[in-house]
């Protein structure tokens, strides 16, 4: 983590303080977007993130740094069934699949072998991906259609992240 402890209510107060230029500008607008779509991040006091609710869990996380921001999709061990013929978008998914080394936290529910858009992934960690860090248009439209992809999923009990402010 970053160690920002961000006592804001809404995830924009907390870019506009600290993300400055394009980063802030990009942060803003994929926020704006979740936003119009009832995908307002909860911030948690004191932390670094807000976490994305949709259906009575969260599909990921919009994390902060100085002058950094992240986004991470918290569930993809249920993508088995999905196909998507864009090669580019599913390039971009498989860049940011986590292979598990070893449990992150005492909530890990450790990793699981899953099929993802058709390719097969070894270990993958059941807790989050990796970063999509200050990513640009491009991405971001990558991000938007890997958020649709996760809102058709439903979190394992296990999983901390996902059903965890």
């Amino acid at each position: 983590m970053s160690g920002l402890k961000l006592n804001h209510t809404k995830i924009e107060d907390a870019i506009i303080e600290h993300l400055k230029g394009e980063v802030q500008e990009s942060a803003l607008q994929f926020v704006a977007h979740l936003n119009e779509n009832q995908l307002i991040p909860i911030m948690r006091p004191g932390s670094d993130y807000g976490k994305i609710p949709y259906d009575g869990h969260y599909l990921g996380w919009v994390r902060l740094e100085p002058n950094k921001w992240y986004f991470e999709i918290f569930n993809f061990l249920n993508f088995h069934d999905f196909n998507d013929e864009d090669e580019e978008f599913k390039q971009a998914v498989y860049d940011h699949v986590d292979i598990c080394s070893a449990p992150c936290h005492d909530q890990c529910w450790r990793a699981k072998d899953v099929k993802i858009f058709g390719k097969e992934f070894k270990s993958v960690c059941s807790q989050h991906s990796h970063s999509f860090e200050n990513p640009d248009n491009k991405t971001i439209k990558h991000i938007k259609k890997l958020i649709e992809y996760s809102k058709k999923t439903k979190p394992y009990p296990q999983q901390y992240h996902p059903n965890n402010l």
